[in-house]
């Protein structure tokens, strides 16, 4: 294995009165390939204490002010000593070779790396939310080098984090702390790479009201990331252009809907637009769970209006951005 020495790399996981599905994580973590090679490392946000059956799983268990993941973040990582430090969510379980594929692709020259969701749930929503992921994995896989990484699958060199600060700590939610830090990264000209072999189970949003405010705030945390990287707003490895035209025709179902009364044709040619811009998605769901082909339309209509929503809160959001 490349670049691997004992205890090498550090897993931090940031936690937050979640025991149960943290106590699955460091389970999964306990099963690793690597496990010999890892350090792990919990670090709390605030709230209640581990119980020490589950604190009993993690080699280190950090303490500390609730703030949001970001700064549990950087406790979690300062405080380890691996060279490379992978991040993964209390409620994610890594596949058991998920360390190993993270470490192959930052020792083969790597400075960051972002891995997967394989599933995400039995429900409707979560099905469809999987399948978003899907396409937008098909999509990073055509590129050598990415520009996103999701720390709920993620790597870093230790000296990048270094460099770069870590996490910005002015994201108080779990919500586009890691999309701040990988613009901070590219811009300074780190790789960034896939691994579609690093894997994590999770359990996406469970009902349509959840997703939908889950969405509204990736778009709400999303124009603060904008406001800093202006560049960022037109293009990205890991955004579908056809999402882009979503969150556009979304709101224009309004003023299209009061054309009502001089005729059908501005309604058909919306519908035909929203459809079109499903087919990527829909081709996705075809190949990985046929059944929910009928709805990628409505699923896609749910999420484009989360989301400009979200956007246009964020664009008056009074946040500081410097």
């Amino acid at each position: 294995m490349i670049g691997i020495t004992s205890k090498n790399i550090s897993v931090v996981v940031p936690a937050y009165n979640d025991p149960e599905n943290l106590d699955k994580c460091l389970e999964a973590l306990s099963r690793q390939t690597l496990r010999n090679e890892l350090e792990i490392v919990v670090s709390l946000d605030g709230g209640d204490n581990l119980p020490s059956e589950v604190a009993e799983r993690a080699d280190r268990v950090l303490k500390g002010e609730h703030s949001g993941p970001a700064g549990a973040r950087n406790r979690g990582w300062r405080a380890s000593t691996g060279e490379f430090v992978l991040f993964t969510d209390s409620d994610c379980v890594p596949y058991p070779d998920w360390a190993e594929q993270m470490v192959l692709v930052l020792g083969g020259g790597a400075d960051a790396v972002k891995g997967v969701y394989t599933e995400g749930g039995s429900r409707t929503i979560q099905r469809l939310a999987q399948i978003e992921f899907d396409e937008r994995y098909k999509l990073l896989q055509k590129h050598e080098i990415i520009d996103i990484i999701d720390t709920y699958s993620a790597g870093y060199r230790r000296s990048v984090l270094e460099s770069t600060g870590g996490f910005d700590e002015s994201f108080p939610f779990p919500d586009h702390e890691d999309i701040d830090l990988s613009c901070r990264m590219t811009g300074e000209g780190y790789v960034l790479r896939f691994a579609p072999l690093a894997k994590v189970s999770h359990r996406h949003r469970e009902t349509w009201g959840k997703y939908f405010r889950m969405k509204f705030s990736r778009g709400r945390w999303r124009m603060k990331v904008v406001k800093r990287y202006p560049r960022r707003a037109g293009t990205d490895t890991y955004t579908p252009k056809c999402m882009k035209l979503q969150i556009i025709l979304c709101p224009l179902l309004v003023p299209v809907l009061l054309l009502l009364s001089v005729g059908i044709l501005p309604l058909a040619l919306w519908g035909g637009l929203l459809i079109l811009s499903t087919i990527p998605l829909t081709l996705t769901a075809f190949r990985s769970d046929p059944p929910l082909v009928p709805l990628v339309p409505i699923f896609a209509f749910w999420r484009g209006s989360a989301l400009f929503s979200g956007l246009l809160r964020g664009i008056f959001a009074s946040e500081e951005v410097n």
